[in-house]
């Protein structure tokens, strides 16, 4: 875990306050958090006129699991007093803690990103766009994007095209910067 987050000690519900404000700063109609404290799965979604549309945008990740500790459980001592090191629900807490934490920053960062004209709102989001399957079931771009990705064969070149990461001969010299054709 990156060490900006390691040591967060901001409460999950204020990150969330944060995230938020910062939604309703750039705009968005709703804001909807979700958590399930078993797969320990988060979701935010929320909703945004883009370019006359109303988009809506679902954000899901997986807290991670702690690092294992060194210890067992580890003893210091500080100011003379015995400090224990964390329980396995404290590092577990610590984790959702540095989790929502970084939710806040990459949210504001893309936002920035898009209000800055770096990159549209749709480059930012795109694959976190819902859209509704033909069946009535919701899912986001990236996750009907994502499994094509991993089998490559929609992605492939015909044969005889020119391959993207090869390339092709050209048919002339270079003489003094300028290309001279054959």
């Amino acid at each position: 875990m990156s060490n900006a987050y390691r040591t967060t000690s901001v409460p999950i519900s204020r990150s969330q306050e944060a995230i938020r404000k910062l939604l309703i700063n750039f705009s968005v109609r709703g804001i909807q958090f979700s958590e399930d404290f078993e797969t320990r799965n988060v979701n935010i979604k929320f909703a945004k006129e883009v370019n006359g549309n109303m988009r809506t945008v679902s954000v899901s990740m997986t807290i991670p699991e702690p690092p294992k500790p060194k210890r067992a459980r580890s003893v210091r001592y500080s100011r003379g007093k015995m400090v224990y090191g964390k329980l396995p629900q404290e590092r577990q807490e610590q984790m959702a803690r540095a989790t929502y934490r970084a939710l806040h920053d990459w949210l504001k960062s893309q936002f920035v990103a898009v209000e800055f004209g770096l990159l549209t709102f749709e480059d930012v989001f795109l694959s976190h766009f819902e859209w509704t399957l033909p069946n009535g079931t919701m899912s986001t771009v990236g996750a009907m994007i994502k499994p094509h990705l991993e089998t490559r064969h929609e992605f492939m070149l015909v044969s005889g095209a020119r391959s993207l990461t090869k390339r092709a001969s050209d048919d002339g010299d270079v003489s003094e910067g300028e290309v001279v054709s054959k």
